[in-house]
């Protein structure tokens, strides 16, 4: 990752679901609070509104988003007194020479009445609109439905990245992605993964290439390499197999990819590289973070404790 990375969050941050029982209420509020404490902690440029942040109300939720300076942002959610946004549409960030427009989405049923949802579609095209030649790069955070998840590059051409949440789905680097782009990425459920991009930008004129799935298919044919090599290491792979056409075909196949792919990352200019990365005890904790977390996780449970003895 960069010095000064790009830190966005897709939606549906605050609770796992869109309805608390009366039981968890008040472990639930404090995770929320903890949540925007551990966020304020990381930084993060821009925040997603999704259906889960209204899971104990719309007061709730804005009390809550008043007392940070973190920014939620959201095209078409409304209030349902007013009609007006709740909050920004968008937010342009500035890295360098490099402006990003990140816009943001909810495209499924909303389930409180407090708010208004007006057609992501038409919202999402107009503040497209409204950013292009005014940045360099646009990003939209969709909170979706998981059955909607492919028709988002077809509905929004001129997006640059679209990052959805509410789909189970974890994009791989590995995954085909539309040429040129809208590039769709979903990290997935439960927040076991984060996705990394790296874009490399020399002249805005000039399409993006992703690398990643061209170094992926070069890691995936030096795999098949090596197992037709095992048959005998010392000798060539034409060798090997001159008696066997189909397998030298093959060969010739593989070896075309391979050339293929490695002059697509030598000869581009502007290039993305993404990472799904498993956030498993591999990754090293920050301990001050980890304490905080700890912590946090202790205070939840004997809130849940003391309610639940209160009931009986």
């Amino acid at each position: 990752m960069g010095k000064e990375p790009i830190i966005l969050d897709t939606g549906d941050l605050f609770f796992t679901s869109n309805k608390i029982s009366e039981l968890n209420q008040e472990s639930e509020k404090y995770r929320a609070e903890v949540i925007l404490t551990g966020y304020e902690k990381i930084g993060c440029d821009a925040i997603n509104i999704g259906d889960y942040e209204f899971a104990l109300g719309l007061d709730f939720f804005l009390d809550k988003a008043s007392k940070t300076e973190l920014p939620f942002i959201s095209a078409n959610i409304l209030s349902s007194k007013t009609g007006e946004r709740l909050f920004p549409a968008n937010q342009i960030i500035q890295r360098g020479d490099l402006s990003v427009g990140i816009i943001g989405l909810f495209a499924k049923a909303m389930s409180n009445t407090d708010v208004q949802v007006k057609d992501y579609l038409s919202e999402g095209q107009a503040q497209i609109q409204s950013l292009k030649g005014e940045v360099d790069v646009i990003v939209l955070l969709i909170n979706g439905d998981q059955k909607d998840y492919g028709k988002y590059p077809d509905e929004f051409p001129d997006a640059d990245f679209i990052f959805v949440s509410g789909s189970t789905r974890r994009t791989k680097p590995s995954q085909p992605q539309k040429e040129n782009g809208p590039y769709l990425y979903s990290p997935g459920k439960q927040g076991k993964y984060m996705m990394v991009l790296d874009l490399n930008i020399k002249e805005n004129e000039i399409s993006m290439v992703d690398v990643s799935a061209y170094e992926e298919k070069i890691k995936s044919m030096n795999r098949r390499f090596e197992r037709l090599q095992k048959k005998d290491p010392e000798k060539s792979l034409d060798e090997l197999y001159a008696d066997l056409p189909n397998v030298m075909k093959l060969i010739a196949q593989y070896r075309k990819d391979m050339i293929e792919a490695e002059n697509a990352i030598s000869n581009a200019v502007n290039t993305m590289k993404f990472q799904s990365i498993a956030l498993s005890k591999k990754v090293k904790d920050d301990p001050e973070m980890l304490a905080f977390v700890e912590a946090s996780l202790q205070t939840c449970s004997s809130l849940k404790k003391a309610k639940s003895s209160k009931k009986k």
